[in-house]
């Protein structure tokens, strides 16, 4: 059975300004390209209007790869000017980037400021990133500190884990613990 396709019309690309700024093509250098801030966190609205844009510069896009963690979830492909394109959901190596891929281009990295970032703050980002000698990482330029990314990965690392060891329990199956967390619950309750 094959996911869903999102099918979004881009005929009115101007109700919604575009806030993307990309480094000179003949000046790719550093983590990320460019830097794109997104009014929302639905992937499957927001792409569209991001590859109007880019496609005079990159032309045919085949696949993005986006950080699952900032996005609600999205379909695996939607149809963009009667095309298919593959979405990839990465939680662990694409840390506020979305990749945009095309064979006549190759790859173009692409920070994404958060849409609840404060207005000042992603305004100083995407100049950044946009910075034809700019090398930051995502982390700096958003203004991520070491432990504040640190924090991010373990929490990574702990949902995989949970997710990996069978995650919550559905109800009716029962773990050697799970009588243990029902008496510590009605304790709880009891108070």
């Amino acid at each position: 059975m094959s996911a869903p396709i999102r099918s979004v019309r881009t005929a009115h690309p101007q109700r919604s300004a575009i806030r993307l700024r990309l480094k000179p093509a003949h000046r790719i250098c550093g983590s990320v390209q460019g830097a794109w801030w997104p009014r929302s966190d639905q992937l499957h609205i927001q792409l569209p209007l991001l590859l109007a844009a880019l496609s005079p510069r990159i032309g045919t896009v085949n696949r993005v790869v986006y950080d699952e963690t900032l996005w609600a979830p999205a379909p695996l492909r939607i149809e963009f000017e009667g095309r298919i394109i593959l979405l990839e959901p990465c939680d662990t190596t694409a840390t506020y980037t979305l990749l945009v891929i095309g064979e006549e281009f190759g790859r173009l990295d692409l920070l994404v400021v958060p849409p609840y970032t404060n207005p000042t703050r992603a305004y100083t980002a995407v100049m950044k990133a946009s910075n034809p000698d700019n090398v930051s990482t995502p982390d700096e330029l958003l203004g991520i500190g070491p432990q504040q990314a640190q924090d991010r990965r373990l929490a990574q690392l702990a949902h995989q884990r949970w997710e990996s060891e069978g995650g919550a329990r559905r109800q009716g199956q029962q773990s050697g613990n799970s009588a243990a967390v029902a008496h510590i619950q009605e304790l709880s309750r009891a108070r």
